[in-house]
Order: C-alpha cells, then sequence, then structure tokens
C-alpha cells in the first residue's frame, strides 16, 4: 500500500511541476476565439480553461479601428489537478496486481464531499458523508478548499459543525464580501423564432459568487423574456454548479391545432372482409360469413365527436402564436335512425339490419337476399324480416325476428321466424329439414319429408308427404290436389284436407284437441322418466349386491367399495326424487287438459283412406274403411263422424294462399 501512495504523490507533484507551463497570452477577435486558440496550443479542451480578460476588444466601425480581446488564458485548478489521465494509466500500469485490486476497490466506494458556494445570502459549506469504505472530509481538506478559492472571513465553529454532521445539508459558514473581478458573469441570448431563451453562465474564479435564481430571471427579463421562465430548471442547473453547457431558461408554448370533428361508427362499416371463427373443436363454418349486422331498437349507432378548438401559443417574449381550429363534420343519418337533439349521437328506431352507403347510416327492416342462400351469403340471422328471391341450399340457416319470405324453394335446411314463412315453392326436406315459427304461420306450396312446429296454423295448397308437423291451431291443406300422406300430423284445434291418407293404406298419424307443446312435454317427460326407472333399477341391482358382499363380510366393504356403496345410496335417493317430481307434473298437466275446453276435430272434403289413425284428446279412431265428406269431432268420451265442414280464412290467409299458389 505504501508503493502505492508513493505512485499518488509522484503523479501529483508531476501535476504541480507542469501547471506552471499551462497558461498562454493571446489576441483574438471574440473571448470564444481565444479560447479555441487556446485549447490548441495547451492541448486542453475549452471547458478545463480559466481565462482573465486584461482588455476587452471593440468591432469597430464596418471593421475600421477594430481592436482585438486580450486574454490570459489557462488550465483551471480543478483540471490541473487531474491532467493527462493517460499518464496516470500508464504509471498504474507499472503498480503490482495487489495495488491495482486496492485502486479498484477505491474506485468502487465513494469518498464524502465537500462543496463551497458563494452567494449574495452569504458563503455556503455543505459536507456529505462517504460511502462504504470512501474517505471522509476532513477539516484540512475544507481549509484547503477555502484557501484555493481565497476565501477567510468564515466561522470555525460552524466549519466545524458542517465536518462533523456531513449530512449533505449547506450551511452557511460567511458572509460575501462583493469582489466583482472573481463573480460569475452571465449572458442571455433569444433564439429567431423567440420560442427559447438560453443563459450562458461563466463561472466564477476564487471567491467570485454563484447566480441565484433570482438574479437569472432578472437578467431574462431585462433582456425581455416575460413567459415560460423555468424556476424549477433554473435552479436545479444552479444548484450543480456546473457551466459547462448552455442553460435553457425559458421556453416559449408552441400553438396547439384543434383536431377535426370524426365520426366514431359503433357497427360495421367495411363488410368486404370475412373474419371466420373456430369453434372449441378448431373448426371453422364457412357458412356463418357474418354479412349482416343486426340492431336493435335504441342501439347506439354512430358518435360524432366534435372539432376542437386551437389553442394559442406564446412565445417567451409573450407574442401569441396563432392556432387552428379543427375542421367540422356531418354525422348523416337515413330511415330507421334517430339523431340526438345534439345532433351528436345515432341510434336505431327500429330493428333491422345495418345499412352504410355513401357515408349514410340507416337500419332497414328487411334484408333481401337476392339469390339462393348459399356460400356467397352465408347462413342468415336477421333482427327484421328476410326476403330471399332464390332458394334455400341444403345445410343453411336463416333466422328472422321478423317473417321468412323464399320465394324459391327450401331444401333440408333450418329457418326459424319469429312471424310468418312463406315458402312459394315448397319445401323438399329430405328428413332433415327443420322450419319454426315461435309465433306465427308457415305458408308453403307443399311439405315434403320436412320437420314444421309453428305457433299457429300451416297451410298448404298442394300436399303434406311424410312430414312431422306441429301446429298450436290449424293445419290446413284444401287445394285442388290436396292431400296429407304418411308422418304424424299434431295440431291444436283442427285438420282439415282434401284427401287424407292414401289408397296403398299409407300409415298416417293425425292428432288434435290438444296443443302439440303440451303433447311433446309429455312425450318427453314420460321418455325421461322411463330412463330414471331405468337407471333406478341398476342402481338397485348393484345395491343389493354390495349389501349381500357387506352381509358376508361382518358387515364391512373394502374403503373402495363402501364408498361406492355410499354414491349408489345417493344416486337411488336423487333418482327417487326425480322421478316422483316428473310424476306429480305430469299430473299436473293431465289435470289442466281435463279443464280445457273440448275442442278438436278433422275434416276431409274427399277422401280418409284406411291406415288413417286419428286421436282427439284421449280418444282414437283407426281408420278401417273408406269415408268421403266426412268431420270427426269428440262427443261424450267418444268420437263422432258428421258431414264434412270446410275450414274458415281471414283475409291474409287467403291472399297467402293465392300467393303460394304463383310461379316465379
Amino acid at each position: 500500500m505504501n508503493k502505492l501512495k508513493d505512485l499518488l504523490i509522484s503523479i501529483d507533484d508531476d501535476f504541480s511541476e507542469s501547471s506552471s507551463d499551462n497558461e498562454v497570452e493571446v489576441y483574438a477577435d471574440s473571448v470564444k476565439q481565444a479560447l479555441e486558440l487556446a485549447s490548441a496550443e495547451l492541448s486542453i479542451e475549452i471547458s478545463n480553461l480559466d481565462y482573465e480578460i486584461i482588455e476587452k476588444g471593440t468591432s469597430g466601425f464596418f471593421g475600421v479601428a477594430r481592436k482585438p480581446y486580450h486574454l490570459v488564458v489557462k488550465q483551471s485548478e480543478t483540471a490541473a489537478q487531474y491532467k493527462d489521465i493517460l499518464d496516470i494509466e500508464k504509471k498504474l500500469s507499472k503498480v503490482s496486481i495487489s495495488d491495482e485490486i486496492q485502486l479498484k476497490n477505491l474506485g468502487e466506494n465513494a469518498d464524502g464531499k465537500s462543496v463551497v458556494r458563494v452567494t449574495k445570502s452569504g458563503i455556503w459549506l455543505t459536507v456529505t458523508a462517504p460511502k462504504g469504505r470512501g474517505k471522509k472530509v476532513e477539516l484540512s481538506d475544507v481549509r484547503e478548499r477555502l484557501n484555493a478559492l481565497r476565501i477567510s472571513n468564515t466561522d470555525q465553529k460552524r466549519i466545524d459543525k458542517a465536518v462533523s454532521a456531513k449530512n449533505g445539508k449547506p450551511v452557511k459558514i460567511g458572509d460575501w464580501l462583493p469582489n466583482p473581478d472573481y463573480d460569475s458573469t452571465m449572458s442571455v441570448e433569444i433564439t429567431d423564432d423567440e420560442m427559447k431563451a438560453f443563459v450562458k453562465i461563466i463561472k466564477p474564479r476564487y471567491s467570485g459568487r454563484h447566480f441565484e435564481v433570482e438574479d437569472v430571471i432578472e437578467a431574462l427579463k431585462s433582456a425581455g423574456v416575460v413567459a415560460g421562465i423555468n424556476e424549477e430548471r433554473i435552479s436545479s442547473y444552479l444548484e450543480n454548479m456546473d457551466y459547462s453547457s448552455v442553460l435553457v431558461g425559458a421556453e416559449g408554448i408552441k400553438p396547439k391545432h384543434g383536431k377535426d370533428a370524426f365520426i366514431d361508427y359503433k357497427v360495421r362499416t367495411d363488410r368486404t372482409r370475412t373474419v371466420f371463427e373456430e369453434d372449441e373443436k378448431g373448426q371453422v363454418d364457412f357458412k356463418d360469413l357474418d354479412l349482416l349486422e343486426n340492431v336493435v331498437v335504441g342501439q347506439l349507432l354512430a358518435v360524432k365527436v366534435p372539432a376542437e378548438e386551437g389553442q394559442p401559443g406564446r412565445t417567451v417574449t409573450n407574442r401569441i402564436l396563432p392556432a387552428k381550429s379543427g375542421k367540422d363534420t356531418v354525422l348523416r343519418y337515413g330511415k330507421g335512425t334517430i339523431l340526438s337533439e345534439n345532433g351528436l349521437e345515432l341510434t336505431a328506431e327500429i330493428n333491422g339490419q345495418v345499412v352504410f352507403q355513401h357515408s349514410k347510416i340507416s337500419v332497414e327492416p328487411v334484408h333481401v337476399v337476392k339469390g339462393d342462400v348459399s356460400l356467397e351469403t352465408g347462413n342468415i340471422v336477421f333482427l327484421g324480416s328476410v326476403l330471399i328471391t332464390g332458394n334455400v341450399q341444403d345445410n343453411f340457416v336463416v333466422k328472422a325476428a321478423g317473417n321468412i319470405e323464399v320465394r324459391g324453394s327450401v331444401q333440408k335446411a333450418f329457418l326459424e321466424a319469429e312471424g310468418n314463412i312463406i315458402v312459394r315453392q315448397g319445401i323438399i326436406g329430405r328428413e332433415e329439414a327443420k322450419i319454426e315459427s315461435t309465433g306465427g304461420s308457415v305458408f308453403a306450396k307443399f311439405i315434403q319429408s320436412a320437420h314444421v312446429m309453428v305457433e299457429k296454423d300451416v297451410i298448404v295448397p298442394e300436399g303434406i308427404l311424410h312430414s312431422f308437423i306441429d301446429a298450436g291451431e290449424r293445419i290446413l291443406c284444401t287445394g285442388r290436389r290436396a292431400k296429407i300422406v304418411g308422418g304424424v300430423i299434431r295440431a291444436g284445434e283442427e285438420v282439415n284436407s282434401k284427401f287424407l291418407g292414401s289408397d296403398t293404406f299409407t300409415k298416417t298419424d293425425v292428432n288434435v284437441g290438444i296443443n302439440p307443446k303440451v303433447l311433446q312435454q309429455i312425450s318427453d317427460m314420460k321418455s325421461i322418466l322411463n330412463e330414471s326407472k331405468t337407471e333406478l333399477e341398476k342402481t338397485n341391482l348393484n345395491l343389493n349386491t354390495l349389501k349381500a358382499q357387506k352381509a358376508s363380510s361382518g358387515g364391512k366393504l373394502p374403503p373402495d367399495k363402501e364408498e361406492l356403496y355410499n354414491n349408489y345410496l345417493a344416486q337411488k335417493q336423487k333418482l327417487s326424487s326425480r322421478m316422483n317430481e316428473i310424476s306429480i307434473e305430469l299430473e299436473e298437466l293431465k289435470a289442466y287438459m281435463n279443464i280445457l275446453e273440448q275442442k278438436g276435430k278433422v275434416c276431409v272434403e274427399q277422401s280418409v283412406f284406411p291406415g288413417v289413425d286419428i286421436h282427439i284428446r284421449d280418444e282414437r279412431f283407426s281408420v278401417k274403411d273408406q269415408y268421403t265428406n266426412i268431420k270427426f269431432t269428440l262427443e261424450n268420451e267418444g268420437i263422432r263422424l258428421s258431414e264434412y265442414e270446410p275450414p274458415v280464412f281471414s283475409d291474409e290467409q287467403t291472399k297467402m294462399m293465392a300467393y303460394t299458389r304463383t310461379r316465379r
């Protein structure tokens, strides 16, 4: 360690000997030029130079009588202490490895620091504590620093207190004695656009005073700066006492131009792109093109975001910089929409499809498919009515909150509407088509091999063949060639047909007098009851087996079988409870059916053939012989045969029948 200490002392001695040579006398047109010349001559950076102006220069009048600056430039005291780092490294390279490690450790630990700052308010000393194994500040260090600054008018007790506390807080150790020759100097320069004011501060020499925030602000104001002065930045800059960079003392505010008004659409306006979604299995249904966007009454369609007012700017000299306000735009709207009183919100007036054309939003209650429902259109799901000018191809879905009209035919597809469903060219279901109206009727030219469920009537002018038809009210098939052959036909009130069954004795099941929904509910409950009975029998059988094993083993079972036994007991209790609930519900349904008015009739204008089974409520009549012009009704708990009664049609139904008979 002594070797290292001696080496550092020898390096310091080298600096002391050479520092007297680091001085040059310079004549130049400006201080800057003089510093540049001295820097080149002394091979020292400008930031490490100190200077004294012997005589100020003048620019003269148009270059006449120009007088150069006369300066004495030398290396600053701080820079002289750490000159030629390369020389240090060369000398240190000769130090032993152990000394290098100690030097490294010295670099990793921070020494304490003492800073002396001279201001108008006094002489201030700030002492900070060392970190790690760093060297602490000694009184001798502070004295040397004060001597170097040529400061003598200090209070020793306060110096001792600051060194002892070493808390990083400034302590006043003396009063300031004016010395203009050593004080800092300052110049202010405003940019051509007046958006920034730069402050160049030359550091003080020896006991010269440092500027305070008020000094800089006063200088800025004297230069014409009245706005954008950043006191916090000025304070931080002065606190660091590093004047190598220029201080941005004030900045203007740039004008902020207002944004243009725009329309924030809450619905899709670009339908040219189709995004396919995967299901849980990672499969994609290419029929779900999602080309329609449905909206409901009151749904928000678009919001106008108003234009913003511009915010004017301000230069540091307080000159106002004008700003442009944003341009306005109009929220255009079409039929089926409502614009708010302030013109900022557009909502849907009706349920339907959003149509965006010529930057205008409309809501259409009817969606028109020109041609077939196919891969080009995808499935249709619409909150209004749907008009299809072509056919509905296999495996496609059409759902509507209103009506569905198909001017072609329906193949093995799925149609569902809350209103009426009209199929002008008939339904060819191939046993897979499903047509359902939850609140209206179905009108079709014919129905073949399909499932049809409606809340009201099914009206077919030609024929119903091998289909499953449920109607809450009536099933009417009364055209010139109208016939119902095969399948299951169920209606709450009436079945009326030109022909019923066929001369080949095709089995045809006809049920009236009970709403098919109730019948289906009873059928479903009976199926659940039968399944529960079967499951209960299996459970009882397993319980009996485990009971026998338990009895043969002295009343104990292995843990796994004991757990299984308890599970079967819980399952038996659950099944028994469920069966009891279903039985009660069935009894309630039967009681409800008994209190209903006795309605239900089957009417056949021409012929009803053997093979037809007629059910009116709980009574059954199997047709063994051919009957003509006949009506079947329920009287006195029996089915009575009487003269045929033609159906009664409303004006709308008559119109629909004529409509389905016409060709495209």
